[in-house]
């Protein structure tokens, strides 16, 4: 003890202090540190509501952006398969064009070809009546140069009796 009155210690006054001390601490903790652990109770519920609240906002929006992915991969399977359909008929199109061109080429060949030959025998013709008005004219020409009258005449004589004969 005297060891604490060389330090100048007073008893009374340490205990009057320890049981201000003790009766403070009692108080705060009845009305402060309850209502402090209240609120920090209640902090951390909400923060615990909003990360939770987060974590759903983060599966939704995963579920969002794979259904997202899911339509574009659909649209796009889509939108090849019109393309696909489109070149095929396209193809179909234009072969069906091809055709209906060759043939109505075959058909104007054949026209053609006909009216061609047509006027091959149109020309033959004409070439014929040339030669034969032209075979007349020269006969005719010949014999009038070679026969003489009365020769002509026996002839002319001869052919309507010719004639006569076959009726």
């Amino acid at each position: 003890m005297e060891f604490f009155r060389a330090l100048h210690v007073d008893f009374k006054l340490v205990i009057v202090q320890a049981a201000g001390f003790l009766i403070v601490l009692y108080l705060l903790r009845r009305y402060l540190f309850s209502t402090i652990l209240d609120l920090l109770k209640a902090r951390r519920e909400e923060i615990q509501d909003t990360y939770d609240k987060s974590e759903r906002h983060h599966e939704e929006a995963a579920n969002l952006k794979a259904e997202y992915e899911k339509k574009v991969l659909e649209a796009e399977d889509e939108a090849e398969q019109k393309l696909t359909a489109a070149v095929k008929e396209a193809k179909t199109l234009g072969t069906e064009i091809v055709e209906n061109s060759r043939q109505e080429a075959e058909t104007i060949k054949q026209k053609a070809q006909e009216t061609l030959e047509l006027e091959r025998k149109k020309a033959a013709a004409e070439i014929r009546n040339q030669v034969v008005n032209l075979s007349m004219l020269a006969t005719e020409r010949l014999i009038e140069q070679t026969v003489s009258k009365d020769k002509a005449e026996q002839l002319v004589d001869k052919f309507i009796e010719d004639v006569e004969g076959l009726k």
